[in-house]
């Protein structure tokens, strides 16, 4: 496991991102170029807690190597000893908080905003539609910016997807439940093989992970509206990823009209616990997946050696057992993540508005 951080500026306004990258091992480890890639990115809006929590829990459980991960497919009908070959043949690259800087405007005490630092939503800055303003566009929740991709955190996220190329991104949100495919500008899905394992795959999560409530299809059709400008449209249709989904893992749609932190977050440990519980490991579901699309070239090991229960993560280029080798830096990562969850402010102020 190891970390890299990126940055970006815009007219003396900077933005940085962690990413976090981890790497099963095991006897049947291959360079990275002949693994699955898949890119998992939380916290691109600020007021959007429990999805960044989400995000911490996964890689606390992947530091505890591989057989704490493939426990979160027991009991789900996912075969062992595939998945195992699944996991070892797949590399991820995690993003647990995009819009930092965003973040930070809700810990000081404005639990409605959503945007970044400099008020531009970063999921309306893409290049697909930008700019678009539907008839309920209000720029104080989705200001796109002067131009596609002017905020240093969509360049960034951008520019990750670009290089790590991946099979299947994930952007991860919170303000209602739901599993949305592309396309959220326009009120339809995409056609073919490739669109229909997509939400043969959105089915299986939704049993497996949102207790078969969740919204499912486009986001243009399910959200209520249509979003112009977003990663996701921008992502499956211009840098071609095969598997593209927007995961809303929470909403409150009885919250006060005020209450922001009511309406995209749970109000109590034991409900914000449920959400994580149930949500975080949906990344694995996917993966025991993702070789069933058309669109992968991607074949495993059908039989894997047995390897003993201390499995280690790929760190750099050496093997090292865990939990004594998380890196100092992952390890600093981790500590700052949660003291700033559990430091998150409650409130309102603000009129509740948009999720995707």
């Amino acid at each position: 496991m190891t970390t890299e951080t990126r940055e970006d500026a815009t007219d003396g306004y900077r933005a940085r991102v962690d990413v976090v990258y981890a790497r099963l091992s095991g006897a049947d480890a291959r360079e990275d170029g002949d693994k699955l890639r898949v890119l998992l990115n939380y916290g691109e809006h600020g007021r959007e807690l429990v999805p960044v929590d989400a995000a911490v829990r996964l890689l606390e459980t992947m530091a505890e190597g591989e057989d704490a991960v493939v426990a979160l497919a027991r009991g789900r009908g996912v075969d062992e000893t595939r998945l195992r070959a699944m996991l070892r043949a797949t590399t991820f690259a995690v993003v647990p908080m995009e819009n930092e800087r965003g973040r930070e405007l809700v810990e000081r005490g404005d639990p409605c905003e959503r945007k970044n630092g400099r008020g531009v939503d970063p999921n309306r800055n893409w290049g697909v539609n930008w700019g678009v303003k539907a008839p309920d566009y209000d720029p104080k929740e989705e200001f796109p910016g002067t131009a596609p991709f002017s905020e240093p955190e969509s360049r960034i996220f951008r520019d990750l997807v670009a290089s790590f190329e991946p099979h299947a991104v994930v952007n991860w949100h919170s303000g209602m439940s739901a599993i949305f495919t592309p396309y959220d500008h326009v009120a339809r899905e995409p056609t073919g093989a490739g669109a229909e394992a997509m939400m043969r795959f959105a089915r299986v999560i939704d049993a497996e992970h949102c207790a078969k409530k969740c919204t499912l299809g486009s986001g243009g059709k399910g959200v209520g509206y249509l979003a112009h400008g977003t990663a996701t449209d921008y992502i499956y249709e211009k840098m071609k990823v095969p598997v593209v989904y927007t995961w809303e893992i929470y909403g409150d749609l009885d919250a006060p009209f005020e209450d922001c932190h009511r309406a995209f977050n749970p109000t109590t440990k034991e409900t914000r616990d449920a959400v994580v519980e149930a949500w975080f490991g949906a990344p694995i579901t996917l993966v025991s997946m993702l070789d069933q699309h058309p669109d992968i070239n991607f074949k495993h090991q059908s039989v894997v050696p047995a390897v003993a229960s201390s499995s280690s993560f790929a760190v750099g280029d050496e093997q090292r057992r865990f939990p004594w080798t998380i890196s100092l830096a992952f390890a600093f990562f981790t500590l700052v993540a949660l003291r700033r969850l559990r430091r998150s402010k409650r409130g309102g102020g603000a009129a509740i508005g948009t999720s995707l």
